[in-house]
């Protein structure tokens, strides 16, 4: 179950793998719509190799959830790529994190028998509770700041993906052993968005094929896949390894703080109630420090 914090480890480097992930984005600015695609024929070429290896999963269920979260994750990354291009990969990361308080009460209902482990602990659940108040305070002052909100109806749909995504996540180790799960859940779901995309593409025409198949999008978009795929990978160990996924994306928001700490080294400025995204980043993190009470 990760009593030894293996899954803190494994989300500790999924942290700054995303930031950097993200601050490549914000640099090069490849399209939002083409990004996603070509990160995951990265994210499937990696994994391959281990799939031929290991096999892969039997059991039905680890495909209907993990099919899930490629429905969820198809749209929720282009709404995510497209709004770091426009906006910036600190405003992004500072207000995804909201998802993993969210996400912590959801698996509650999934697992109520975890809830009532916190509610052995009185004094633990006592400070859950003020981690969640001062988590509403902050998203109070979050929808003061014109800026801020601008950037919140961007990203908003980022946020219910980054809620509901790590419960499905959690439910696809359970029908899999870890050795094929880790490889198929990334091998699968990057197939599965691909279709989904291309089949988007060829119906709709988001973007001009040209577009989608230049070299100034495949060249970057696959450098920052192999970032995205061993991301992908370490992200979903951390899962494995935790009892509540709600943890996971809690320890990933630190990669607000790398990249904020990047932008001070750099001189970049930034915008938007830096003080209030920070306050749901610490409340997040707040909910690791307590699970290690219970």
């Amino acid at each position: 179950m990760g009593g030894d914090f293996t899954w803190a480890a494994f989300g500790l480097v999924t942290a700054c793998l995303t930031s950097t992930m993200m601050l490549m984005q914000e640099r090069l600015k490849v399209d939002g719509y083409a990004l996603p695609f070509w990160i995951k024929v990265s994210c499937a070429a990696v994994t391959l190799p281990f799939i031929l290896i290991h096999g892969v999963p039997d059991h039905p269920m680890f495909y209907v959830y993990l099919a899930l979260t490629a429905v969820l994750y198809a749209i929720s990354d282009v709404v995510f790529f497209t709004a770091i291009s426009k906006t910036s990969a600190g405003a992004v990361a500072r207000l995804v994190p909201s998802a993993s308080v969210l996400s912590f009460l959801l698996w509650f209902v999934i697992d109520p028998a975890l809830l009532e482990k916190y509610l052995a602990a009185p004094i633990v659940a006592a400070a859950i509770l003020a981690t969640l108040c001062l988590f509403s305070f902050f998203a109070f002052r979050l929808k003061k700041c014109t800026l801020t909100m601008e950037k919140i109806r961007c990203v908003w749909f980022v946020i219910l993906a980054a809620t509901i995504g790590p419960v499905l996540t959690k439910m696809t180790t359970f029908y899999a052993d870890m050795d094929q799960a880790i490889y198929a859940y990334v091998f699968f779901q990057a197939v599965m968005m691909m279709g989904l995309w291309y089949v988007f593409l060829l119906v709709r025409r988001p973007i001009p094929m040209a577009v989608f198949f230049s070299r100034d999008t495949i060249r970057p978009g696959l450098l920052i896949g192999l970032v995205a795929a061993a991301m992908v990978l370490m992200k979903f160990t951390a899962f494995y390894f935790v009892d509540n996924p709600a943890y996971i994306p809690a320890i990933i928001a630190l990669d607000s703080v790398i990249i904020l700490a990047y932008y001070k080294w750099r001189g970049i400025r930034h915008e938007g109630d830096i003080a209030a995204g920070l306050g749901i980043v610490a409340c997040a993190a707040m909910l690791i420090i307590l699970k290690a009470q219970v």
